[in-house]
């Protein structure tokens, strides 16, 4: 399927909708994992569970018959859980003294920031806008990671600000997009290379990748819309926002890998903004936090077209788990993976924006 942002953009409003009609995602929290992906037809599943920041090995289901058969190498969509691993570059980009959270973007981009109105095209093919220094310096980096910044999800116009950055949370593609930026002017590499600097090679994630590449098309699965027609977007350059293809197992090596360095975790937590009070959600520094039993927990969701995948972990107790699904089905999952790995009344899953 080529990649448009009307397909990107209709499939993540259409699905959320048709799964909150079906159902409240926590209602499935008591129902068997194996059980209740053969019920939602959610061909290929595979997680992995940490305990104490120990990934497990991975589990794969799939109560369907798939070619090339699933195993622990078969690569998914992750779609927005993109955003923890570009958030975690980031934060070793702290550590090395090349960036201030607090400071303005445009002590980073001092020309301006070269909006494009469709990411998923390539620069050279894509209408473009310039997003001002003068408005950058309004920008604190921080607020890009904890979605205050003021940017929208998606912009097709010239990019604009809707609000203060730093006085409320609004989730925000567009703010991953200008980190991508950001990072690429501070490392002096394309973004790719930035990431497998940064999180790829020293984590060990051998089967991740940012776009598609010859070598991950053999291990990929293929995505099912809520229709079970084949549903997927092909990348054919790397999105901060959405665009991250991997393994359980390697994103079980990201996660670890936040748990054990305290300082990655502790600025994590910090200058988190709300999100939803009553349900205990608010946004930390490239995570979503949940405070609830055993926690606070990081949490993050992805919805691309055709897939479907949740991490969550303890930042407490290092417990948690990573999943990723071939399905527009498979949120449901979640619930039921955190009942069963982290039992506790876990708000996150009456969030209206899962789906």
């Amino acid at each position: 399927m080529p990649v448009t942002r009307r397909s990107f953009l209709a499939a993540g409003v259409i699905a959320p909708l048709l799964t909150s009609c079906a159902s409240v995602l926590a209602d499935y929290r008591e129902v068997p994992f194996e059980a209740l992906a053969a019920r939602l037809r959610v061909c290929a599943a595979s997680y992995v569970a940490l305990k104490a920041g120990q990934p497990a090995p991975a589990v794969l289901v799939s109560p369907c018959s798939m070619q090339p058969p699933l195993d622990e190498v078969s690569v998914f969509q992750a779609a927005s859980l993109t955003k923890p691993l570009v958030a975690y570059v980031v934060m070793k980009l702290v550590a090395e003294g090349k960036l201030d959270l607090s400071a303005p973007v445009s002590n980073y981009l001092p020309e301006g920031y070269v909006h494009q109105a469709d990411p998923m095209v390539p620069l050279r093919l894509a209408h473009t806008d310039i997003f001002p220094a003068a408005s950058l310096a309004h920008i604190p980096v921080f607020t890009l990671l904890n979605h205050s910044s003021g940017l929208p999800n998606w912009s097709r116009g010239p990019l604009t600000l809707a609000f203060q950055p730093g006085s409320r949370w609004q989730y925000s593609g567009e703010g991953f997009m200008l980190l991508q930026a950001l990072v690429c002017a501070l490392t002096g590499l394309d973004f790719e290379r930035s990431v497998s600097r940064y999180a790829f090679v020293p984590l060990g994630m051998q089967h991740s990748r940012l776009r598609w590449t010859d070598d991950l098309r053999m291990q990929s699965v293929k995505g099912t819309s809520w229709f079970g027609n084949e549903s997927q977007l092909t990348y054919t350059q790397p999105l901060a926002a959405g665009s991250l293809l991997t393994t359980a197992a390697d994103y079980a090596r990201l996660m670890q890998a936040v748990f054990v360095d305290k300082t990655i975790l502790t600025r994590t937590l910090s200058q988190a903004v709300a999100v939803e009070n009553g349900l205990g959600l608010s946004w930390g520094l490239g995570w979503g936090i949940e405070n609830a039993a055993q926690g606070p927990y990081l949490w993050q969701w992805g919805n691309n077209p055709g897939f479907r995948a949740f991490a969550m972990m303890s930042a407490t107790t290092g417990d948690g788990f990573v999943l990723l699904t071939n399905s527009e089905r498979g949120m449901p999952l979640a619930a039921s993976l955190a009942h069963q790995i982290m039992p506790a009344e876990h708000g996150v899953f009456r969030f209206h924006k899962l789906g």
